[in-house]
This record gives C-alpha cells, sequence and structure tokens, in this order.
C-alpha cells in the first residue's frame, strides 16, 4: 500500500524509459523551446512598435503570443529537468500546472474562435470592421476571454483535490495532466471523468461551431469575389490563422474522442501522447504561429524589414 501522495508529491517518470536518448532528447526540446520563446517575443516586440500592425488582428496576435510563451514555459522547464533525473514535483506545484494547463488550453480556444470572429469581420462586413471592432470591444473581448479561462478549471480542479492519490506517487506521464493524475486516485473518479466531459462540451465544442460557421461564412464570401487574385488575396488573410485552428481542433480530436489501441504498449500509447500533448499544441503550435502569421502576410513582412532597415541605420 502507497502512501497518501497529497503529502510525498509526485515523481514524472517522463521518456525514462528511453536512457540512451536522454541527451539527444534534451537539447532538441530545449532548442525548440528556445526557438518558440524567441520567436513569439519577437513578433509581440514588432507588432508593438510598427503603428501599422496596431489593428485589431494584431492585437489579438499579440494575445496568441504571449499565451503560446506561457503554455510552453509552464510544460516545458519541467519537462526538461526530467531528463536530467530531476523528476519530483509536489502535490501543490503539480495541482498548480494542471490548473494553469487547463487555463491556457480554454484560453486558446477562445482566442482563435475571436480571432475568426475577426476574420469574418474583415471579410463578411469590411465597412464597418473599424466600427465593431474598435480598440474598446477588442480590450473587453480580450479581457472575457482571459476572466473565462480562469474561471474554467474551477470545477475540474476541486473535485480534484480532493481525490485520494495512494496508488502510487510515479505519473507515467510528461507532465500532470488529468488522466494520468485520475489514474493513481484509489477514490471514486466517476464524478471527475463526467465534470472534465462536461468541460469539453461546454468550451471547446461552442468554440469549433462558431469557428466552423465562421469560416463557412468566409469561404461563401470569398467565391462570390469575381476575380481569382481577389480571391487569392481575401483567403490569404485567413489562410494562416485557419491553419492553425485545424491543427489544434485535429489534436484535440485524437487526444479526446479517439481511444488508444488496446493492442498498443505502453511505450507506444506515451509516444502517441508525446505526439499529441507535447508536439503539436505545446511545441509545433506556438513555433509556427509567428512563421505563418510572418510569411502569409504582407504587413508583417513589410514591418519586418523595416525593422531590420532601421537596425542597420542605427548601426551605421
Amino acid at each position: 500500500m502507497y502512501e497518501n501522495t497529497t503529502l510525498k508529491g509526485f515523481i514524472l517518470l517522463g521518456f525514462s524509459e528511453y536512457p540512451d536518448f536522454q541527451v539527444l532528447l534534451f537539447f532538441s526540446f530545449l532548442i525548440a523551446y528556445s526557438l518558440c520563446i524567441l520567436e513569439n517575443i519577437f513578433l509581440m516586440v514588432l507588432v508593438c512598435l510598427n503603428s501599422q500592425l496596431h489593428t485589431p488582428m494584431y492585437f489579438f496576435l499579440c494575445n496568441l503570443s504571449f499565451l503560446d510563451i506561457c503554455l510552453t514555459t509552464l510544460i516545458q522547464p519541467k519537462f526538461l529537468l526530467t531528463f536530467l533525473n530531476m523528476r519530483s514535483i509536489s502535490f501543490h506545484e503539480c495541482m498548480g500546472q494542471l490548473y494553469l494547463y487547463i487555463a491556457l488550453q480554454s484560453l486558446e480556444y477562445l482566442l482563435l474562435t475571436v480571432m475568426s470572429y475577426d476574420r469574418y469581420v474583415s471579410i463578411c462586413n469590411p465597412l464597418h470592421y473599424n466600427l465593431i471592432l474598435n480598440n474598446k470591444v477588442c480590450v473587453i473581448l480580450s479581457a472575457v476571454t482571459w476572466l473565462i479561462s480562469l474561471i474554467d478549471p474551477a470545477p475540474i480542479m476541486r473535485l480534484l483535490t480532493k481525490l485520494p492519490f495512494c496508488k502510487s506517487h510515479e505519473i507515467d506521464h510528461l507532465f500532470c495532466d488529468s488522466v494520468p493524475l485520475l489514474n493513481l486516485s484509489c477514490g471514486s473518479i466517476t464524478t471527475v471523468g463526467i465534470t472534465i466531459l462536461i468541460e469539453v462540451l461546454v468550451l471547446p465544442v461552442p468554440a469549433f461551431s462558431f469557428t466552423l460557421y465562421s469560416y463557412t461564412s468566409i469561404i461563401s464570401v470569398i467565391l462570390k469575389i469575381q476575380s481569382a487574385k481577389g480571391r487569392l488575396k481575401a483567403f490569404s488573410t485567413c489562410s494562416s490563422h485557419l491553419t492553425v485552428v485545424s491543427m489544434l481542433y485535429l489534436t484535440l480530436t485524437c487526444i479526446y474522442f479517439v481511444p488508444p489501441s488496446s493492442n498498443s504498449s505502453s511505450n507506444n500509447s506515451k509516444t502517441v501522447s508525446l505526439l499529441n500533448i507535447i508536439l503539436i499544441p505545446i511545441i509545433l503550435i506556438p513555433m509556427l504561429n509567428p512563421v505563418l502569421y510572418s510569411l502569409c502576410n504582407k504587413e508583417v513582412k513589410n514591418a519586418f524589414l523595416k525593422f531590420i532597415k532601421h537596425k542597420r541605420i542605427l548601426a551605421n
């Protein structure tokens, strides 16, 4: 019989079953984490310094970049320490990590939904764009999304923190996620499981539905544009956002709605978990967001070139 883990804390196993690849994995994830932070900080600074980018679209993009920095920093440093055999995490630290993870994931769905609304107004109602999405409305939308996301994990955390964890103190996972924690509980997890399912149905599903409606309307308007050049220009303004949204919701589907194969080994299952939970939403998407929004956007490219030119002038 294991002692109550509330007092002992937990051990994050990470990828301890691959001792020969610890150094390679550590530096691979460290480089990815560093690139993610640098890319997002640079995009935020670029938007702040260039007055031409002070529009609703880039305001929400800065929110998304700040979110990506917070999300990857929440998971990655502790995850990297597991490769250095520093795997312990206290009970309160674990619960705090889970709370923030759920909150930041919720915020990402909400921000991407607000950004889809921005693209919807821009393409479907361009004459009233500045009136509908003025500075005050943008700040309110941003504040509401952050507030909802901070409240969203409360029901799950209230139930989860009351569970007894006495099966083991080892979390066979990459960070403190809800499912691995529930597997360690020796109490009834039915209520928590139902609450998690309700949370998924209450926030991501409506967010996805609204985003789907927005892009259905956008595509409908784009198809009515007579010139091919006009259609391409209109689609290019939302292609980056559509790519990120598609990746995020495909990942969500794989995590919550595709049951794991009964024939898969524990190691294979964890590899799939790495792909779904770490690589795509916490590493790949935060790294790709600045690149996609830069390469696919003429305004950002021009701002970047202007920034480089200004630096050269100062250097000379």
